[in-house]
């Protein structure tokens, strides 16, 4: 990814996390050297209008050798210093093919460049007396009868791009910049690289898959689509594949999942089917060929447990059925969970969502990014892709819902179109019967005691629903097997494999390890065969330290946070005019106190941070604490607890934090991102107002996990505010629903005291590198 647009991956299933993470994140700049490029004239003169009109650019001879002209101006130094997604983009539109096909194969994963090698590969065969077309038939299908069935799959899924996706984000990157008369070097990068990349997917996934599909179909019995009637009437659509080869009865590997993509669930089923398992997708009711009602959310555990049922007594079934997936795919295996079919032996949830605890909801409150999902999944009966197509108007549509101060429950309103689903979700903003009847509550996760595997990522959106399951599970099934993979991923990194960077983060080397299906599936046999687990599950915790290039493990996720350092505020300013966080209390109760003027829509508050890395810290309007210089390398692994001391002159607060490593240099490396309602925050289910001018105590819940290297001599920041911002609705603090709230019951200006009382437990402990 570069630092400042998120390069295309057409993974649509992970649309509603991406687009959370595209709309918070694109606007945000990397510090770059100052040197500017003209930008293509070709796009400047452009009619850009409908992504119909990027395809005629993208099609067009000019446009492409303007780009190779801009790709020229950088230097090798410039384009070696670029994350490998960028890298070999560049060398190829500048026709360096024996160069990136050096870097590719040094690449510890080459095999997710494959687009970009078999181009290369076939323009240096290519000659005037053949076609590229020719040549890449024949050399890629003489090489896949050759392949085994898992690096068939791997090539597939390298290859698993959506062409139509691509053109979608081009049109996206043209709108954007058509109107500069100079592009940054990394916005000429962006530009270069998606372009191109169309280009290369345009001529090589055309006859790849054809070849690939042939090649599938000699090696599997694949079913595509079947009907799966319940006992209820209901009717749900699933793809089937088994390996032709394989005798005997054999233990099922499923995914139930709302987003409905034949193509994408013949591949998923078909690696599924390459470690040897019963390959199943099955969809929710209303996709494909079933002809109920799209319900999202709400009938899934039911459904999923009649497939469950109806696989295990198929005639190649034997039985037993392992789930898998991430995402909502990962939420729907928790519904599962909830009815335990004796069938159902293990669960693989990764980045699991829940509407609650993930979105649109998080830690009570709505977070906007998520408004057009309902969209995408119920407008058809696969999926609508269409609705985030055109990121100007979805951010647009996020600026105008915070300067106009309207409810959420307006917001249909300023859209335009009626969003019943979302509207529905704001009838219900606290952990109610409308969920629980979806998910393990209570007693029933003592039920749950089979084998789960939980995997996500630090900087992963649907961290805090993920982790929210696993501590749930822990704390009422004290016998539970429950292990947890976590490292320095997103929504969609923690799903696959990841890239050499997260924004401007380099990951360390060990991190580049992870393949979440290869993991999961190494983790099921080891259940059922008793092979040698997976490498990085050591223990019920594995976290990949970053800056340390280490995976770390731990017995319990509570043991994390158990050797923790408190720390309490400081009420006097420090010569940078910031306040210390220190080890010990000050003697005398005091506070800070925050002014902050609801009606004002210029100024937002507690926004994300992006990028990762920044030259120093720029948190603009918050209360800064820092801690004195470590004196000892120490490393963070673990959550924030504690609490903090607070008191307002209102009836309710959405409060938070921006947490972050300040090196000995200066520069800031953010960790993690907090935001609660504290009417909430003692119990999800149950709204507790706050009683005006009333000092309270308010327990930092949920907060997402982190773990990082800190060096001596480095810092550490917390940046306390009022969350007010366009990623989330703004809590007026009147004591009504805050989703029925306006700018016009905001009253006087929000005054909140942050007392030095406050306890912040920060999971710190000294370094040892040979544990």
């Amino acid at each position: 990814m570069t630092n400042h647009d998120v390069s295309f991956r057409a993974k649509w299933h992970d649309v509603l996390f991406i687009c959370l993470y595209l709309l918070f994140t694109v606007n945000s700049q990397a510090t770059e050297t100052k040197h500017t490029f003209k930008t293509p004239a070709a796009l400047v003169a452009a009619n850009i209008t409908t992504s119909k009109d990027a395809l005629t650019l993208l099609t067009q001879h000019s446009f492409h050798q303007q780009l190779f002209i801009l790709a020229n101006q950088l230097s090798t130094v410039e384009i070696n210093q670029q994350e490998m997604f960028d890298k070999v983009a560049l060398l190829s539109i500048l026709n360096r093919h024996q160069e990136l096909l050096t870097t590719i194969a040094e690449h510890p994963n080459a095999i997710s460049y494959s687009h970009y090698r078999l181009h290369s590969e076939t323009l240096l065969k290519q000659n005037n007396h053949s076609s590229f077309s020719t040549l890449l038939t024949d050399t890629l299908s003489k090489s896949l009868v050759a392949m085994n069935d898992e690096s068939l799959y791997q090539l597939e899924a390298a290859l698993g791009w959506s062409l139509p996706g691509a053109q979608d984000y081009a049109f996206n990157i043209f709108k954007r910049y058509q109107t500069l008369p100079t592009l940054t070097k990394d916005q000429a990068i962006a530009l270069i690289v998606n372009s191109h990349l169309y280009r290369v997917l345009a001529n090589v996934l055309p006859m790849s898959n054809k070849l690939i599909a042939q090649e599938n179909q000699k090696r599997y019995h694949i079913e595509p689509e079947i009907l799966i009637t319940t006992p209820d009437g209901v009717e749900l659509a699933a793809t089937i594949v088994r390996k032709k080869n394989q005798h005997g009865k054999q233990t099922a590997a499923m995914q139930f999942t709302i987003y409905a993509d034949e193509k994408s669930h013949t591949r998923t089923a078909t690696h599924a089917a390459a470690h040897g398992y019963i390959g199943v997708v099955v969809n929710s009711r209303g996709k494909r060929s079933s002809s109920n009602t799209i319900v999202p959310w709400e009938h899934e555990g039911e459904d999923a447990t009649s497939a469950i049922d109806w696989v295990s007594k198929q005639a190649w079934s034997n039985g037993k059925v392992m789930m898998y997936g991430g995402s909502y795919n990962g939420f729907t295996q928790w519904a599962a969970a909830k009815h335990m079919h004796p069938a159902l032996i293990a669960i693989a949830p990764y980045t699991a969502a829940s509407l609650i605890t993930g979105l649109p909801y998080e830690n009570n409150i709505v977070l906007t990014a998520n408004y057009q999902w309902a969209f995408h999944v119920t407008n058809n009966n696969t999926v609508d892709n269409s609705v985030y197509t055109n990121w100007q108007k979805s951010n647009q549509l996020l600026t105008d819902f915070f300067t106009s101060g309207k409810a959420i429950s307006d917001i249909d309103k300023l859209a335009g179109q009626a969003n019943p689903w979302f509207q529905k979700w704001l009838q219900h903003p606290s952990f109610d019967d409308y969920y629980q009847a979806m998910v393990p509550v209570k007693a029933e996760y003592a039920n749950i005691n089979i084998p789960v595997l939980t995997i996500t990522g630090y900087f992963d959106g649907g961290q805090v629903s993920a982790i929210d399951y696993l501590k749930r599970h822990y704390r009422y099934n004290q016998n539970a097997n429950h292990t947890l993979l976590i490292g320095p991923y997103d929504h969609w990194s923690a799903q696959n494999k990841p890239r050499s960077h997260l924004g401007n983060y380099p990951l360390d080397a060990v991190a580049l390890e992870k393949d979440t299906e290869e993991i999961v599936f190494g983790w099921f046999d080891h259940l059922l065969y008793h092979t040698a687990k997976p490498k990085l599950l050591q223990d019920k915790v594995n976290y990949q330290l970053m800056g340390s290039n280490q995976w770390r493990h731990s017995s319990s996720f509570a043991m994390l946070n158990q050797q923790a350092t408190k720390f309490y505020l400081s009420t006097t300013k420090n010569q940078e005019s910031n306040y210390a966080l220190q080890t010990s209390p000050e003697q005398q109760l005091a506070y800070l106190k925050q002014t902050i003027d609801l009606t004002d829509r210029t100024t937002e508050h507690n926004l994300l941070p992006w990028p990762i890395i920044q030259d120093q810290l720029n948190d603009p309007n918050g209360l800064v604490f820092i801690t004195a210089p470590l004196t000892e390398t120490q490393e963070l692994a673990g959550a924030i607890t504690g609490h903090f001391s607070i008191e307002i002159n209102k009836k309710d607060v959405d409060i938070g934090y921006n947490f972050y490593e300040i090196d000995p240099s200066g520069k800031a490396f953010y960790l993690t991102h907090y935001l609660s309602r504290a009417s909430y925050a003692n119990d999800s289910s149950k709204r507790t107002l706050l009683v005006p001018q009333k000092k309270t105590t308010v327990p930092i819940i949920d907060a997402r996990m982190t773990a990082k290297l800190l060096k001596k001599g480095s810092r550490l920041a917390i940046v306390l505010n009022v969350n007010k911002n366009h990623q989330a609705q703004v809590n007026m603090g009147s004591g009504k629903e805050v989703n029925n709230e306006s700018i016009a019951d905001a009253g006087e200006p929000l005054i909140i005291k942050w007392y030095n009382d406050s306890q912040i437990n920060i999971p710190l402990k000294p370094w040892n590198e040979t544990k």
